[in-house]
């Protein structure tokens, strides 16, 4: 136990270095996982929009339609 120190910090830094290449990969695959989602989420909203905005055009729909379903899209969004 008492002479071991090398072999104990080459130890610690194998564990580490394999942590620090784990953590790495996790940030890296949860930035891709938050990256799709916000371009779905962007494209429904743009969709949504665009369909609320044709019914405004075509006299079904208000002003006020369009903002409440602009509104209530971006409260979705928000976790």
């Amino acid at each position: 136990y008492f002479n071991n120190e090398m072999q104990e910090g080459q130890s610690y830094e194998t564990t580490l270095h394999k942590y620090q290449k784990m953590a790495l990969k996790a940030t890296s695959s949860l930035s891709a996982l938050n990256f799709g989602q916000n371009a779905i989420f962007s494209m429904g909203l743009t969709l949504i929009m665009y369909l609320t905005l044709r019914r405004v055009k075509q006299g079904l729909a208000t002003i006020g339609d369009l903002v409440l379903v602009n509104g209530l899209l971006f409260q979705l969004s928000v976790p």
